[in-house]
This record gives C-alpha cells, sequence and structure tokens, in this order.
C-alpha cells in the first residue's frame, strides 16, 4: 500500500456500539434474588434498607431522573441512584469507592451471559491498523469502564463516549458529533456500527455518517437505509473496504 492511501485511511475512523454489538450480553435487573444479596451487603456498610424497598428505590430513582430530565433522550447516571440510595439509608458518607463497589456487585449479581462476539479481537487488531476507533454507547460509566478493561477492549478504544456522562443517549446526534469532534474526523471520514436501529442507524445518519449494522435484518429503518449489514466479524474488514467505495 503507498504511504499516501495509508494517510487516507488512517484519517477515517470506525465507531462502535458496546453491548450487542462488541460485548454479547444478557441481564435481569428484576431477580429478586439480586437485591436480596445487595440488601445483606449493604447492611456491612450500615446501609439498611430490605430487598424489596432497594428494588424499588432503584428503579423509582431511575424513573424520578427520567422524568426531570429536559432531554429529548434522556439518560440516566446509576451512580446517582446508589448514591441516593446509600445516603437515604446509611448512617454515614459513602465514598465514590464504595458506591461504585456496590455498584459493580449489582452489575455482576444480574449478568446471565457476558462476552466478547467470536472473531472480534482479530477483526479490531486488523482494523486498528487502518483506522482510527473509538467507542459510541448507551452505557454506565460506572461498570462499563470496568468491563471494557476486563475484555481487554481498552487498548482498542482510547475514546470511549458513554450515554451515563451526558445525560443524553442515542439517538441524539451529539453522541456522534462529539466523538467524530474528539477524533478529529468528518462525517464523510466516519462509519457507525450498531446492532439497534431505532436508535443506532437514526443517529448515526442524521449525523452525516455511513451506519453497518451488525446481527439485524438488514432493511431500512425510519427512512434511513444501512450502507452495509454482516452477521460475523470475519466478514467485517472487508465490509469496511467496500462502505467507501
Amino acid at each position: 500500500m503507498s504511504q499516501v492511501g495509508t494517510e487516507t485511511r488512517m484519517k477515517r475512523a470506525v465507531f462502535f456500539d458496546l453491548y450487542g454489538t462488541l460485548i454479547e450480553i444478557r441481564t435481569d435487573e428484576y431477580d429478586p434474588w439480586v437485591y436480596s444479596v445487595l440488601s445483606q451487603y449493604l447492611s456491612y456498610h450500615s446501609v439498611n434498607i430490605d430487598a424489596e424497598e432497594l428494588k424499588r428505590g432503584y428503579f423509582d430513582g431511575i424513573r424520578q431522573h427520567l422524568e426531570q430530565s429536559t432531554e429529548p433522550y434522556p439518560e440516566v447516571d446509576i451512580y446517582k441512584v446508589f448514591h441516593n440510595i446509600m445516603h437515604k439509608y446509611g448512617s454515614k458518607k459513602y465514598s465514590e469507592t464504595i458506591v461504585l463497589d456496590t455498584i459493580m456487585l449489582f452489575r455482576s449479581l444480574t449478568i446471565r451471559q457476558f462476552g466478547v462476539f467470536p472473531g472480534l479481537y482479530e477483526a479490531l487488531v486488523s482494523i486498528g491498523k487502518r483506522y482510527k476507533t473509538a467507542i459510541i454507547s448507551d452505557a454506565q460509566w460506572s461498570f462499563s469502564e470496568s468491563e471494557i478493561k476486563k475484555l481487554g477492549l481498552d487498548r482498542f478504544f482510547r475514546l470511549r463516549i458513554l450515554s451515563s456522562r451526558f445525560g443524553f443517549k442515542k439517538p441524539d446526534t451529539r453522541m456522534f458529533t462529539m466523538a467524530m469532534g474528539k477524533m478529529k474526523v468528518t462525517p464523510d471520514e466516519s462509519v457507525y456500527i450498531g446492532d439497534n436501529p431505532p436508535k443506532d442507524i437514526v443517529g448515526a445518519k442524521k449525523a452525516g455518517m455511513k451506519f453497518i449494522l451488525f446481527r439485524s435484518e438488514c432493511r431500512s429503518y425510519n427512512g434511513f437505509q444501512p450502507d452495509k449489514c454482516f452477521n460475523d466479524y470475519s466478514e467485517l474488514e472487508d465490509i469496511l473496504e467496500r462502505v467507501w467505495l
């Protein structure tokens, strides 16, 4: 490949969704057992709340935050939800470390399936040699950052735009324009890969990006057509070669 060709490619950026695109995951936040265990754990930190009240407080905290937001696509920060619960029912002030440990325990109790999709690492190694890469995702920073590191994805994605840090989520175009700005690329130089058409294709296309759909029916959504579709990461490098043709 010529030096000019390499420089042109490196100006292009590939942005990924996280859950359902990079990470295959299934969780259950409604399981009463989760709140029973978490309630017992919190009692060791002098937070006296029973399982039913904890579950109700968690979902009520999310609902109240979303209702109070003025954003068209509001996002909650569950760090604030747990922080409020612990300080309401606890007998002292709790550090960020203790609140985060509580959240990560909660997360670990809810997970039923967790791992990367087959062939992902190999694809990211090849893609990273040719394009800039970053994550744009509706995700909770309080555990997503740890999960990204746990799976070794942090070495591929130094930039992570996570909705919970900003109070809004996809398909808000600010998620996409912010990421492109930080990566110093234009919409014409950018492609987004995601699995949730109502959020991913709509947001990316409105931001002027190309869009590749992962493991969903390859058709138009809300008037927007995917540029390419794929079901296996062994296909992705070739698809990226063709998406800008």
